[in-house]
C-alpha cells in the first residue's frame, strides 16, 4: 500500500480544508458546484492515481467565477445608471429647476430617493408620481427615512463650525454632544436650559444654535444678538432664559447662517434637538433621557 509523504498529506489536506471553507462561503450554486468538483479531486488518494490538484487549478475556478460575478455586476450598475439618467431627464421636464443633490434606489423596486433641499422626497422610475413622508421597513421596524434625514442633517450641521456656535462644555473634556435649535421667549428651551447641568455632569457637551422664532430683525432676534455679542455669552444666555435683562449689543454674528440651516433641515418648532448618534427628537424632551439616549448610541460618521 503506497503511503504519501508527510509534506505532501499536508498539502493535501491544506487545499481540501482550503476548497471546503470556500464551499461554505461561496453565494451561488454554479460556484459551489465547481468547487466541489475541486474538493472530490482532492479527496482522491494517490492510491487511485489521481493526483492532488495544485492551488492554480482551485485558483482558476475561482477566477473565473469572480470574473462572471464582477461582470454581471458591473452591468447591473450601468443599468441602474442609465435609468436614474432618465428619471433626471423626466424630472427636468417635469419639474423645472429643482435643486437635486442625489438620487438613489430604495428597496422598492421602481421607486427612487430623491435629496432635495434637506428634504427626502421619493419618485417612481417614470416621475409620474412625486411622493413624502416616511418608508418604514415592517420586517425590522425601521424607519428609512428617519435614519436618512438624521444623517443628512448631521452632515449639514457638521459644516457648522464650533467657533459659530454657542457651547457649554462638562467639567471634563467630552466627545459626546447634542446639537440645539433654540430661542430665548420659547418656553420648553427656557425648561431645557434649567436641566443643562444634568446633561453636563453626564460628559454631554450642549451646543446652541440659535432660532429666533419670530423672524430675523425681530426684538427675538436682536435678543439672540445680545446674548453673542455679550462678554460672555454662556452667562448671558443662562440670564435671558431665566427672564433677566441683558445689556442690548450689536456685532456680527451666525445668526443668519443659523437660521438658514434650520429651514433646510426643515425646522416647525424649538427646541429641534440632534443628538451626535444622528437622531432627531422633536421638542422638548427631559435632559436625563437625552443623556441616556446618548451614552446608550454611537456617534454618527459621515
Amino acid at each position: 500500500m503506497n503511503k504519501l509523504a508527510p509534506n505532501k498529506l499536508a498539502l493535501k489536506v491544506g487545499v481540501l480544508a482550503l476548497v471546503i471553507a470556500q464551499a461554505a462561503c461561496a453565494d451561488d450554486t454554479d460556484t459551489k458546484a465547481a468547487i466541489a468538483d475541486v474538493a472530490d479531486a482532492a479527496a482522491v488518494g494517490p492510491d487511485t492515481g489521481v493526483s492532488t490538484p495544485t492551488s492554480e487549478m482551485e485558483n482558476g475556478v475561482l477566477m473565473k467565477k469572480a470574473a462572471e460575478n464582477e461582470a454581471a455586476t458591473a452591468a447591473e450598475g450601468n443599468a441602474e445608471d442609465e435609468a436614474i439618467t432618465a428619471l433626471l431627464a423626466s424630472i427636468d421636464q417635469r419639474i423645472p429647476g429643482m435643486p437635486i443633490k442625489s438620487i438613489s434606489a430604495t428597496p422598492i423596486d421602481g421607486v427612487y430617493e430623491l435629496i432635495s433641499e434637506g428634504q427626502i422626497y421619493y419618485i417612481n422610475k417614470d416621475a409620474n408620481f412625486l411622493l413624502t413622508g416616511n418608508m418604514i421597513d415592517l420586517e425590522t421596524e425601521q424607519n428609512l427615512t428617519e435614519l436618512r434625514l438624521g444623517g443628512l442633517h448631521m452632515d449639514l450641521l457638521g459644516d457648522i463650525d464650533e467657533s459659530n456656535m454657542l457651547i457649554y462644555e462638562p467639567e471634563e473634556p467630552s466627545d459626546r454632544s447634542i446639537t440645539v435649535f433654540t430661542d430665548i421667549s420659547c418656553g420648553y428651551c427656557r425648561l431645557l436650559h434649567e436641566q443643562i447641568d444634568t446633561l453636563l455632569d453626564a460628559g454631554v457637551r450642549v451646543r446652541y444654535l440659535m432660532f429666533p422664532r419670530a423672524g430675523l430683525g425681530s426684538p427675538a432676534h436682536q435678543a439672540l444678538e445680545s446674548v453673542w455679542c455679550a462678554d460672555d455669552p454662556q452667562s448671558a444666555m443662562t440670564v435671558a432664559k431665566a427672564g433677566g435683562q441683558i445689556d442690548e449689543m450689536s456685532c456680527d454674528t451666525p445668526i443668519e447662517m443659523h437660521v438658514d440651516v434650520a429651514q433646510q433641515v426643515g425646522l416647525r418648532g424649538t427646541p429641534l434637538i440632534y443628538l451626535d448618534t444622528g437622531e432627531r427628537v422633536h421638542g422638548y424632551r427631559e435632559a436625563a433621557i437625552l443623556a441616556k439616549m446618548v451614552k446608550d448610541g454611537t456617534p454618527y460618521v459621515e
